[in-house]
């Protein structure tokens, strides 16, 4: 399930960091005169999904030495 705008309810594409307060793009620009200040959502999971992956690569290697 991906996480919603905070003010309308639908699918978020941005949060603010180290937050969790999550926008649509829509609300975001309304909101914000500077959308690099937020962070985007897809690319905070990439950065999960490579730190999980990092981390069972190396459980994996630890169980085979």
């Amino acid at each position: 399930m991906g996480k919603k705008c905070i003010i309308c309810r639908k699918e978020a594409e941005f949060r603010i960091k180290d937050t969790p307060d999550y926008y649509c793009e829509e609300c975001a620009e309304e909101n914000f005169a500077d959308l690099s200040v937020l962070v985007k959502v897809e690319e905070e999971a990439r950065k999960l999904k490579e730190l999980i992956k990092e981390k069972l690569d190396s459980e994996e290697d630890d169980e085979e030495n």
